[in-house]
This record gives C-alpha cells, structure tokens and sequence, in this order.
C-alpha cells in the first residue's frame, strides 16, 4: 500500500513537471500569437516557442508548425500532413481565394499556407496554388518551379 502511494506522488509530480514545461512555452508566446493558437488550434499541446531575427516560430506536439512575422502576422501555416482548420483558413484567406477553394471542393484538403508580400501559395493534397494578393488571380505553379517560403529574410 506505501508502495501505491509513493508510485501516485511520484506520477503526480512528473505530470506537474512536463505541464510546467508546457506552460513555460505557453507563457512566452506573445498575446496575439497565444490568441491565434487558442482560436484555430485550441486542442494541440505547445511543444514549442522560438524568436530569432523577428521570425516566431511555434510548434504544436504531434501538429502544425506555425510561422508568424515581426508583426505576429501569420506568414507560413504547416500541417505537418494533417489539413488545416476550415475557420483559419475562412477567416484568414482572401474571400476570393476561399471561395475559389470551395468551389472546386477543395477546403477541406489545404495542408499548408504561406504568404510573402506579393502571393499566398496554398498545399493541397496533390497540388500546390498560388493567388497574386495584387492581381487577385489564381494559377497553378510549373511543376519544378520553385515556390517554396524563404523566410530567412523576414529579420532584415
């Protein structure tokens, strides 16, 4: 019996201490990226948090892998292979780009965004999307041609 209860101490104080690790990370992030993670991925755990060269990268355990601008605007949204939520996705695309994505049922097979200055380029499961945020027009990129983000920049 003194064995059980020294086994469910010890268990309880590692659960606080990995909540503890969690929580450091959770308390770094700065107000308005903790904002957008509680509203579009309110049930992944926070593995972690960086900042460097005004780049803030978070990672969500066994999810996506959120990358957000000196401004803590969102620019690249990975799924890791999972798609991403519908209501980020209404919410924080162009309306024409979304609607573009619904009327080719498409919505619900976005597994990553990115967006630089000029172009938002969306992940399907197939294929890849650009939209020209000045021109507002949709195309598909060649295949080889090279749209992956660059990001190594944003901190200049």
């Amino acid at each position: 019996m003194k064995n059980n209860t020294l086994s469910s101490i010890a268990l309880g104080i590692i659960i606080i201490l990995m909540g503890a690790c969690d929580n450091d990370a959770w308390d770094d992030l700065p107000s308005a990226i903790s904002q957008f993670v509680s509203e579009y991925f309110p049930f992944g755990e926070l593995q972690s948090y960086t900042s460097e060269n005004g780049v803030e990268t978070v990672v969500i355990k066994n999810g996506a892998t959120l990358v957000f601008d000196r401004n803590y605007e969102w620019i690249d949204v990975n799924g890791n292979g999972e798609i991403l939520p519908q209501q980020f996705l209404f919410d924080k695309l162009p309306s024409k780009l979304y609607r573009y994505l619904e009327s080719v049922e498409a919505q619900n097979d976005v597994y990553r965004v990115w967006r630089t200055a000029d172009m938002i380029t969306v992940m399907l499961n197939d294929s890849y999307l650009t939209y020209d945020l000045q021109a507002g027009e949709i195309t598909y990129p060649e295949v080889g041609e090279n749209i992956g983000p660059n990001f190594s920049a944003m901190g200049s």
